[in-house]
């Protein structure tokens, strides 16, 4: 798979913004 550098960059905001919601969801189950 050949990504060019903007679609890239595309792919590494929307996987770390999905990180980022589950770690939130995650952590307010458990507060």
């Amino acid at each position: 798979m050949k990504l060019s550098p903007m679609e890239q960059e595309k792919l590494m905001i929307f996987t770390a913004a999905e990180v980022a919601r589950r770690r939130r969801e995650r952590g307010l189950k458990l507060n």
